[in-house]
């Protein structure tokens, strides 16, 4: 798709996440704990990086960790053994991506849901630069696909796949019954079945379906992986245009808004920040930072500044 087609902005294409692959960036939530503290509160707890495989025992060397002694094998052979591990190659990552009807609007540069497709391109990315695994999950109203953790372009070509065909299965003439006000906590309880331990977790979404159940799987999944949630907004949804008469669809229904009513203005912006402070505020609760990001913001630059630079993005995940 290029980026002067009719659709630019408001779908996203195979072409388009590939050629991200060029981008210049520098996200490094890892190396930046204290900028993600700040974003989660004071209960962020340290990232928990690659995890650790034993290795082999061999005999106990001056300057070796004593809680490394393995006091089987030295009571066994009467010398002081002690245990090596060495640090996994590789560590998972799963892209977790919201394509709701909630995500299918914009009102200037792009859609939430392309946006949302667009910054996890960055990220897997930035994933198999490093050498690590890509995997994640991509949910609809009323579905949900997994993709398991890949290595190379095998990981990306399945995760751009997803997130294309569910992105161009959105539609303005939607059926406003099926939306499924519990698709995000079904999306986490299917990831939470097959997200492996000391993985990290990127959740991007316009949280409209977040609900007590939802923060539940939420810190079931934090307990033994990061998780970093990504908060997809268009400005619009913060504030109503200016004074005014506009028409607003659904596809389906239309209403006519005016909007130089004071009260109409500071009960919309109400609605939305209330929402926002929501989740925001659970999320902290489980130590989880919370990033924003506009749909008429560049997406690379504002990961960029909540994540923290570095040189390459491929050392996010180190």
């Amino acid at each position: 798709m290029q980026k002067n087609s009719p659709s630019a902005g408001i779908y996203t294409s195979i072409e388009e996440l590939a050629s991200m692959r060029y981008n210049t960036t520098g996200l490094n939530p890892l190396a930046h704990k204290k900028a993600l503290a700040s974003m989660a509160g004071g209960h962020i707890s340290s990232f928990r990086g690659r995890g650790i495989d034993f290795s082999e025992v061999r005999i106990y060397q001056p300057g070796d960790d004593i809680r490394n002694i393995d006091w089987r094998v030295t009571a066994r052979t009467n010398k002081p053994h002690t245990k090596l591990y060495r640090e996994e190659r590789e560590r998972p990552v799963y892209i977790v991506v919201d394509q709701c009807q909630s995500m299918f609007f914009g009102s200037k540069k792009t859609f939430k849901s392309v946006t949302a497709a667009r910054a996890a391109a960055n990220l897997a990315w930035g994933t198999i630069d490093n050498g690590d695994r890509v995997g994640g999950l991509v949910f609809s109203d009323n579905e949900h696909q997994e993709i398991r953790p890949k290595e190379g372009k095998r990981g990306i070509q399945r995760l751009f796949q997803a997130l294309v065909n569910f992105n161009q299965s959105l539609t303005a003439e939607h059926d406003t019954d099926i939306a499924n006000k519990r698709s995000l906590t079904n999306a986490l309880a299917g990831l939470n079945q097959v997200v492996r331990p000391s993985s990290l977790v990127f959740l991007i979404s316009d949280f409209r379906s977040f609900d007590d159940i939802s923060l539940q799987h939420l810190s079931v999944l934090n307990r033994h992986n990061d998780v970093i949630c990504i908060f997809i907004f268009d400005s619009m949804e913060l504030e109503l245009p200016k004074a005014g008469y506009y028409n607003f669809s659904d596809g389906k229904n239309r209403v006519r808004v005016d909007t130089s009513s004071h009260t109409i203005r500071q009960n919309y912006t109400r609605r939305f920040t209330q929402h926002h402070k929501r989740v925001k505020t659970q999320l902290i609760s489980l130590g989880i930072p919370l990033i924003d990001l506009s749909t008429n913001a560049d997406v690379v630059e504002s990961l960029k500044k909540s994540l923290g630079r570095t040189i390459k993005l491929r050392r996010v995940l180190r």
